[in-house]
């Protein structure tokens, strides 16, 4: 990304969810990113669930499978739900997780305000073997 926020861009919800997605599936020791609240909305009706589906806005909340941001007043929120690799260690995948969705955040002109990060499963990654 560049050094410079981004001006004249309008940085929606959406838009930050999708920065914190790529940010966090590309950080060393997650799988994947797990759904958390909406899992269990969708099996209450399409109605409630049709509720959380919007574009997202500048001063708003926008969730997808495995994340929630929300901004207010300049400030974006994040929480992820993710699964971690046995291999490393799920405490140091989260902060490392938290520190780079912080400064993806800080690129867009935006506050980093606080970024929750719930690890939700510890598995072996695929095609790996454990001694």
């Amino acid at each position: 990304m560049p050094d410079q926020p981004l001006k004249g861009a309008l940085i929606t919800s959406r838009l930050i969810a999708s920065i914190a997605t790529r940010t966090t599936l590309e950080t060393p020791g997650v799988l994947r990113l797990e759904p958390a609240l909406q899992g269990l909305l969708a099996r209450l009706g399409p109605a409630t669930l049709q509720n959380l589906r919007h574009s997202g806005s500048q001063d708003g909340t926008y969730r997808r499978t495995g994340v929630t941001a929300t901004i207010s007043d300049g400030t974006a929120r994040v929480h992820l739900y993710i699964a971690t690799d046995i291999a490393y260690t799920a405490l140091d995948v989260a902060e490392t997780v938290r520190r780079r969705v912080r400064e993806s955040i800080s690129h867009t002109g935006l506050t980093p305000g606080t970024i929750d990060v719930t690890i939700v499963a510890i598995e072996l990654h695929r095609g790996a073997t454990m001694l």
